[in-house]
């Protein structure tokens, strides 16, 4: 009965050592993930229907993609730099910009996510938050 005892004893010291020990590494473990930048999240403003998106357009936004209307004729200089290579593949699976003209805008571009709008005036504004979006 002594040794059984002693091995029960034995073994709940070896159980607590070894418990302790797996806390203090976790305690001490900086974790290898970080997240993503905050600033980039807080860019634009919630997306409440302003502007109204076409049909297509809203598809394309539900699938992931990013849309990047631009006001003018014609897109602003480097707008199309935004746009990955990929075509209509990534398009489908949602990680692509799409462009697209809408003439009531106040500013000369604006991005839109399933989540947020960012309203610029260069499309070297809207890279942060496309690249933010189309990450995550």
């Amino acid at each position: 009965m002594r040794r059984v005892a002693h091995w029960a004893a034995s073994g709940v010291v070896a159980l607590a050592a070894v418990v302790g020990l797996i806390a203090l590494i976790n305690s001490r473990d900086q974790g290898g993930l970080k997240p993503k930048a905050a600033t980039a999240a807080e860019l634009g403003t919630p997306y409440a229907g302003q502007p109204i998106l076409s049909p297509g357009d809203a598809a394309a936004v539900g699938r992931g993609n990013v849309l990047v209307l631009y006001r003018d004729a014609k897109p602003p200089a480097g707008t199309q730099a935004l746009v990955p290579p990929g075509g209509a593949a990534l398009e489908r699976v949602g990680q692509s910009v799409v462009l697209d003209r809408e003439p009531t805008l106040t500013t000369a571009l604006a991005a839109v996510s399933r989540k947020r709008i960012l309203a610029a005036q260069t499309p070297g504004e809207l890279q942060p938050f496309i690249d933010y979006w189309l990450g995550g």
